[in-house]
């Protein structure tokens, strides 16, 4: 933990200087690592930022901004206080919309959306559920639209599945499916160079498709 603290302190001294070399693609890829690696609110906070730094100083760059939002997100989810969520995700919402205008990757940033609304719902499910759901899930049909083989796409798709099905006592069955094309999806993607493009989410759907084999054993 100390370690990847100490990375990012560095990192946020380092990068005017980097970027100053022309260096961007140096300062993202290291952001980049140290987002993968980070583990509490306060890691992926100062990552956040080293990529809003970024942002700053590259101004017609959309990656930064997306990184930044995705960050926030994941800010998010580690949040045990309710009433901080909303500020992460009203940010990361924003950062969203910066991409947009630098004319970003749709299907990506409709991906982003959706996550965001889903994390929405948990501040209050009983009076968010319906409208975050329905939010988040017409953010995924029409990144779906797009481009169906993405695997973030399918990746949140499963998640909102997956709750759905928990909240009615449904089968899951239909969430574990999109899980595992995911998964296929996850792993030839990693068969590619995607330099700084977007490749999180191949955790997730595994630590899901094992939920899945764990319910499916218990029943």
């Amino acid at each position: 933990m100390k370690k990847i603290l100490f990375t990012l302190v560095a990192m946020a001294f380092t990068v005017a200087i980097t970027l100053g070399k022309g260096g961007y693609e140096t300062a993202m890829q290291n952001a980049i690592n140290a987002l993968y690696n980070a583990q509490t609110v306060s890691d992926f906070n100062a990552v956040a930022n080293t990529f809003e730094r970024i942002g700053n100083a590259e101004k017609d760059k959309w990656l930064p901004f997306y990184y930044s939002a995705y960050a926030h997100i994941m800010m998010a989810t580690g949040e045990k206080d309710v009433t901080q969520i909303d500020g992460y995700l009203d940010k990361a919402e924003t950062l969203i919309s910066i991409s947009e205008k630098l004319e970003g990757d749709k299907v990506e940033l409709l991906a982003l959306r959706g996550f965001a609304n889903m994390m929405r719902i948990g501040v209050d499910p009983a009076t968010r559920g319906q409208q975050y759901s329905m939010k988040s899930v017409g953010n995924l049909q029409q990144a779906m639209q797009i481009d169906g083989k993405n695997p973030r796409v399918l990746l949140m798709m499963g998640q909102m599945q997956y709750g759905t099905a928990q909240f009615f006592g449904s089968g899951t069955e239909e969430a574990c499916a999109t899980f595992s094309t995911a998964k296929n999806l996850f792993e030839q993607e990693a068969s590619s160079d995607h330099g700084l493009l977007p490749a999180w989410g191949k955790p997730q759907a595994e630590a899901m498709l094992k939920k899945c084999t764990e319910t499916t054993k218990d029943n």
